[in-house]
């Protein structure tokens, strides 16, 4: 399972906000980028995700993340949303309290000028997310940048639950230092380098191919069947094999981590 991002006295020293985001194209930019270090990644053509972050000391990679972002233990996290169809809402609410079942915590969904933790708007083209409490510093923390009527129940589940998971201080599963993903690096660069990329080799080698430290770090079990799991396509790997694919629902793995993080529901 992904990096334990929630435990106290985890060694993790991070000056400022992080964020983590998600987007159906390489082009998204976040509201109020100024000063921001952007690195965008696409492991998925209609799937690509990058890392915001605010003048942070040592490298910064997908799965790492401040050990004081954890909501307090059975917390009221208030949700109020900015724009948005009548039907578009209904559904972020549906599937973002699908997390209820396993963790302690409740998203109440508030009117849209009440004083609210997470912020939600629907600006194109990116979907994005803070992680955990660093919601309640932004004005927008979290963003569905394509969701409208016609969007499909899949996808609306697959995106809320994820960036929900990154609001309750959820991490990118693949940067597991267990995840041993036998990547065609070469078949990576050729792809990353091109556009609507256009990376160099070390942008690749940083928030691609990267692999998150084992010290100070507490980890469960690699999980790839992980919502918070980008997927892997075939391509990308020297046996031709996909290590993960779109995956749409909450995992067993998800499960027992925010139950271990978050305990406390039947």
């Amino acid at each position: 399972m992904r990096i334990n991002l929630l435990k106290p006295g985890m060694v993790l020293i991070m000056l400022a906000v992080t964020a983590l985001s998600c987007k159906k194209n390489a082009e998204d930019k976040m509201a109020d980028t100024t000063n921001l270090k952007t690195e965008k990644t696409a492991l998925y053509e209609n799937f690509s995700c990058e890392m915001l972050s605010l003048n942070t000391t040592g490298p910064v990679t997908e799965a790492n993340g401040p050990s004081n972002k954890r909501w307090p233990n059975g917390s009221t996290v208030k949700v109020r949303f900015s724009g948005g169809s009548p039907y578009v809402r209904s559904k972020v609410t549906q599937y973002a309290k699908s997390w209820e079942a396993y963790a302690n915590i409740t998203f109440s969904f508030v009117a849209d000028n009440a004083p609210a933790d997470i912020k939600i708007a629907f600006v194109p083209p990116g979907s994005s997310s803070y992680i955990g409490t660093d919601a309640r510093y932004q004005s927008t923390s979290m963003n569905f940048g394509w969701f409208n009527d016609n969007t499909s129940d899949t996808d609306f589940r697959r995106t809320t639950v994820h960036e929900f998971g990154h609001a309750l201080g959820l991490g990118h599963e693949q940067s597991h230092p267990d995840s041993n993903i036998p990547w065609n690096r070469q078949a990576v660069y050729d792809y990353y380098m091109g556009p609507p990329n256009n990376w160099d080799k070390a942008k690749i080698d940083r928030n691609v191919l990267a692999v998150s430290p084992r010290n100070g770090y507490n980890y469960n079990a690699y999980d790839t069947k992980s919502i918070m799991h980008y997927p892997v396509q075939a391509r990308f790997t020297t046996n031709n094999t996909v290590i993960a694919p779109n995956n749409t629902t909450i995992s067993e793995g998800d499960i027992a981590y925010v139950r271990t993080y978050y305990p406390g529901r039947n």
